[in-house]
């Protein structure tokens, strides 16, 4: 019988593989990703175009020209897609983030002879019905008024400028009138640039047959080939000089605070170790942020660090919200973590905790074929080296206390900080 009062075990990972996914290009230049495996029958569907919020004047623009991929298309309205994919006891979701758009498929392995027709007519040819224009517009809209309420929103925000520059990409806040300005025929250019076989990779995932995969290839074919230049822009970030800015929120019961460090990005051979520091700072609910600001000090009901690495360079990035009355102090002791990880080597039991941490992580990639679909899906979007799976095992592995310090010391200075402050403060 179990006995609940003894902790279980913990044992260390053995050997971790990544399955391989298989490419297959087709004559029209598509590359479609496949990865069999999984106990059911389901499989997931990608169709990930190169063009997004990012490579717009008004990442509205390309967020918008997503959601209505299936709002209707050439054959079908909105009601009758729903109708089919509810039947079918499937779920379709359209979205656009970074550089990138997508529109995802998951049903039953079955069924996938029946929708893929209509998710591929859904990205070659929607019609952007008025009325769903207007109510999608409607909601970007309430939803950016609410955002520009919200003291995380501001800090963030207002963060961003500060690490990729002011006319960057990255930076850009729509107004309220930058929104409702946006036109139906900026979304049918949005999508003309996108729609295009040789900068779109489709991701096929689950339990499939042969046969699935020689239908998907001739519907997929018939994806137009338009330009032979990519939609996507990028352009590096350009951190602002060191430094504290304030947004005033009158009324406001709590502060929000991004701070931020420029860093090093995914391709550098110190970003994985990099990437295991950052976490013992704020990573995870052991991290130190969180055991001195949170558990000790009591300044806020959570803390985070991450290393964030993108095609345009990478950033640290700290943040918490807390009462308006403990902002300078919270600062005070972060900039005293940072010191403290380059002068004090993490213990025996830190190191432990923060090595399985990370490895549960990297672990997690492994659960589905679906969780697996997604590191190659985000290898390709952020730009991660081929052996970045295996590099992080070996981090895991080799990391000394020695070794954090020495990265702390180099990348981790409270001098370098850009400090964003949104609240009534």
């Amino acid at each position: 019988m179990l006995d609940r009062t003894k902790a279980p075990e913990v044992r260390p990972f053995g050997q971790l593989v990544l399955p391989d996914e298989e490419l297959v290009t087709l004559s029209n230049g598509l590359v479609l990703h496949t990865l069999f495996g999984g106990d059911q029958d389901v499989i997931r569907l990608d169709i990930i175009a190169e063009g997004g919020p990012s490579d717009c004047t008004n990442p509205c623009i390309a967020t918008f020209a997503a959601e209505l991929l299936r709002e209707g298309n050439k054959s079908s309205d909105s009601e009758t897609i729903a109708d089919i994919i509810d039947f079918n006891g499937a779920w379709l979701n359209s979205s656009a983030s970074g550089h990138y758009t997508t529109l995802q498929l998951s049903s039953l392995t079955s069924k996938l002879d029946i929708l893929a027709p209509l998710v591929t007519e859904c990205f070659t040819s929607p019609t952007f019905p008025e009325k769903a224009f207007g109510i999608i517009k409607a909601k970007g809209v309430a939803r950016q008024k609410l955002n520009l309420s919200r003291v995380s929103f501001l800090a963030n925000a207002d963060n961003r400028r500060m690490m990729a520059g002011y006319n960057h990409p990255e930076s850009h806040v729509p107004s309220i009138d930058e929104i409702e300005s946006i036109s139906e025929e900026s979304l049918i250019d949005f999508h003309k640039q996108i729609c295009d076989a040789g900068h779109t990779h489709a991701y096929l995932c689950g339990r499939f047959s042969p046969c699935h995969v020689e239908r998907l290839c001739r519907l997929l074919e018939q994806i137009p080939l338009t330009s032979s230049s990519s939609p996507i822009k990028i352009i590096p970030f350009a951190p602002q000089a060191p430094g504290c800015s304030t947004i005033k929120k009158a009324g406001s019961l709590q502060s929000a605070v991004v701070m931020s460090l420029p860093a090093i990005s995914r391709s550098h051979p110190d970003y994985n170790a990099l990437r295991m520091a950052v976490t013992a700072l704020g990573g995870y609910f052991g991290s130190r942020l969180m055991m001195n600001i949170r558990e000790d000090k009591g300044y806020t009901y959570g803390i985070s660090a991450a290393l964030l690495g993108a095609r345009e360079g990478g950033y640290i990035s700290i943040s918490a919200q807390c009462d308006n009355r403990y902002t300078r102090a919270l600062i005070d002791e972060v900039r005293s973590e940072l010191r403290r990880m380059a002068d004090e080597p993490l213990s025996q039991e830190e190191l432990r905790k923060l090595k399985f941490n990370v490895a549960s992580d990297l672990a997690s990639t492994l659960d589905s074929p679906m969780t697996v679909m997604d590191y190659y899906e985000l290898r390709r979007s952020v730009g991660i080296p081929d052996d970045y799976f295996y590099a992080r095992k070996t981090t895991v592995d080799t990391l000394t206390p020695e070794r954090v310090c020495d990265l702390a010391r180099k990348y981790l200075d409270p001098e370098q900080l850009r400090i964003s402050i949104a609240g009534d403060i």
